[in-house]
């Protein structure tokens, strides 16, 4: 009777585990992989600008790598605020993410200071960097200045420099702060509704400096309608390879380029990340999409979530410091 018991209690003991193992590997209580429905790629500003198009640019590899379609959705408004606060507030699985930019994600923070509706950082959590892209500083024909030196020379025997950009608290504007401050030379901006009507005064004599993205300012330099005094990145660009860095020209340290980045809403899950991640880095890599971007003024610059925080937490203070320099206020 003894070992009758005994054998009851091992079956008992055997049948539980056998239970409890089919239970943790019954195929109807797995979690199904991640997507399982579109993701949506928010864009902050409207269709046809820099960061409209590298979304849709990446967006059918991204789709490719992860089995469901990426929806490219533009937001605009409020200097990509309206949008940035939409994924900010979205439910952190994945399904809701943007691209941001150095506009959104560290100029805005010290342009509206109190008023914006998130935190750059910790509002968001940080996927991958796309592409960097230099501004370029612009001289028309009248001013006597072929290089940095002589710029600068010119510059000090002027009361003030007006210099035409894309508008107040741009990329363009901070980057006029900042050689006034390097150079020690007064910098003055002349906002424009965009970096074409900047160039047009620039070719009529209107405004003797025009800072601008390289995409668009690179033909009047080509073409000699103005002339490239140098580019805001560190090292040179392609589409210019002939016109040399402030780096170079005596501001050594000088690295200010306009940028963009994928971010979701803050506490996505690790294994979530890394998938767009990898996705992310596939279309960098795709031929078709880096071409693009390379003849778009662009350097494809792919990393890690963590080499984007760290990247984050260089620039915001950069873009904070240049904000202050100039004294410009959100409108």
């Amino acid at each position: 009777m003894r070992i009758t018991r005994l054998s009851r209690r091992a079956f008992a003991t055997s049948a539980a585990a056998a239970a409890t193992l089919l239970g943790r590997t019954r195929p109807g209580r797995a979690q199904p992989a991640w997507p399982t429905r579109p993701i949506t790629l928010i864009v902050t500003y409207a269709p046809g600008g820099s960061a409209d198009v590298l979304a849709r640019l990446i967006a059918p590899v991204m789709a490719q790598q992860l089995g469901q379609p990426v929806v490219v959705e533009n937001r605009a408004g409020g200097g990509g605020n309206v949008g940035s606060e939409m994924v900010a507030r979205a439910a952190p699985d994945g399904y809701t993410i943007q691209i941001g930019a150095v506009s959104t994600h560290a100029i805005n923070k010290e342009l509206f200071g109190a008023r914006l509706p998130f935190d750059p950082q910790r509002s968001f959590t940080p996927i991958i960097l796309l592409s960097r892209q230099p501004n370029l500083v612009l001289v028309g024909n009248r001013v006597p200045a072929r290089t940095v030196a002589e710029f600068v020379a010119w510059a000090k025997t002027q009361p003030s420099v007006a210099y035409g950009t894309a508008g107040i608290g741009s990329s363009n504007h901070l980057t006029g702060a900042l050689i006034g401050d390097v150079f020690g030379i007064k910098m003055e901006v002349v906002p424009y509704r965009s970096g074409g009507q900047a160039l047009t005064d620039l070719i009529a004599g209107n405004v003797p400096v025009v800072i601008d993205n390289i995409v668009t300012a690179a033909p009047l330099a080509r073409d000699g309608r103005a002339r490239a005094i140098a580019v805001t990145s560190a090292q040179r660009s392609p589409l210019l390879p002939d016109v040399p860095s402030f780096a170079e020209s005596g501001a050594p340290g000088f690295d200010l380029v306009s940028w963009q980045a994928l971010f979701g809403p803050a506490g996505m899950p690790a294994p979530v990340v890394a998938r767009i991640n990898a996705a992310a880095r596939a279309a960098l890599a795709d031929a078709n999409v880096r071409q693009r971007l390379i003849d778009g003024g662009s350097t494809p610059a792919p990393g890690s979530p963590e080499e984007l925080a760290a990247f984050m937490a260089e620039e915001i203070p950069k873009w904070v410091r240049l904000v202050q320099i100039s004294g410009a206020k959100a409108e």
